[in-house]
């Protein structure tokens, strides 16, 4: 029994060994290819290797591809998804063996080579898709989101098995507008002595436009940032203390209008009638906010109107 239990053991163990064994092997087993260092310039000759790319812009890159054994009848793939905007996407920089230059075709977005020890420099042209971080609704609408880009993707044929790639950011204008203006916005609520509860409003205005921001709207989060004042010297200084009952309440009732509003907005996106009706009526109610309000602070009335007329036009009111 005992002798039993020792050739369980044993096999056990051997067993272990030889799996442990395999899976360093293929862990130990080196990419025949990998893309060695790139470089991504402008169409100005400018270097923006480190930036975000914008969308409908071209782009150069210069890369190296590192082959790191030969393999017989087995190729390397390189493709892009840019859009081409001269005869050919790729160029060949320097003699490497594995690219016959007289077979290969440039011009298309995936090439292939044979796979040779050495390295190889190309260079790469094209434009980022003008819609790659947009959206169009059944409203015609858009949406816009940051969003990844692969400029070359290196594969080991027949199957295409990915190598290596370098993805990038790609932003549009109307996500750059919106980061600056809320880079601003933020700043200046943080240097500002305006009336505590001004600023807590404009710290509601500013979470939701990072709500809408999130859900898309990129535009109409900017434009609801726009409301807020554009310098401190803007903002509403406090008020006396005996003021403070009516103002307190015009804010929150502000605040639970917008916040009901955008709930309606996200979850009735599609319905335009129902949005509109919806639109109309918490333009209404403020409305009657900014009569109020302007008695006690014209700039923050002032800011009523222009969100009233933000939502208006996000309705297409």
């Amino acid at each position: 029994m005992m002798l039993k239990r020792l050739l369980a053991i044993l096999v056990l163990c051997v067993a272990s060994v030889t799996l442990l064994g395999t899976a360093l092997v293929y862990a130990q087993t080196p990419s025949p290819a990998i893309i060695e260092s790139y470089t991504i310039e402008n169409i100005d000759g400018s270097n923006v290797t480190n930036g975000p790319l914008m969308a409908g812009a071209t782009y150069t890159v210069s890369f190296e591809v590192n082959v790191g054994v030969d393999l017989a009848n087995t190729t390397l793939i390189l493709s892009t998804p840019l859009t081409k905007v001269e005869d050919i996407y790729w160029s060949l920089k320097n003699d490497y063996a594995g690219v016959d230059t007289n077979l290969w075709q440039p011009g298309q977005a995936d090439i292939e080579f044979d796979v040779v020890k050495g390295l190889a420099k190309f260079t790469l042209k094209g434009s980022v898709p003008s819609d790659y971080t947009s959206e169009k609704l059944s409203n015609d609408d858009y949406l816009h989101f940051p969003r990844n880009i692969s400029l070359v993707r290196l594969s080991l044929g027949p199957d295409a098995t990915l190598l290596d790639e370098f993805p990038v950011e790609v932003r549009d204008q109307a996500i750059v507008a919106y980061q600056q203006t809320m880079t601003e916005k933020a700043s200046l609520l943080k240097t500002t002595d305006a009336d505590p509860k001004y600023e807590n409003l404009a710290t509601e205005i500013i979470a939701l436009a990072e709500g809408l921001y999130s859900k898309g709207y990129v535009e109409e989060a900017t434009s609801l940032l726009n409301t807020l004042p554009e310098s401190a010297s803007d903002f509403p200084t406090p008020v006396p203390e005996g003021s403070y009952t009516i103002y307190i309440v015009i804010i929150v009732i502000l605040a639970v209008i917008l916040i009901a509003f955008l709930i309606l907005f996200f979850r009735a996106k599609s319905n335009s009638s129902f949005i509109r009706q919806q639109v109309d009526e918490e333009a209404g109610k403020l409305d009657v906010l900014s009569v109020r309000t302007s008695k006690i602070d014209k700039q923050l009335a002032r800011d009523i109107d222009q969100v009233k007329e933000q939502l208006e036009r996000i309705s297409g009111g």
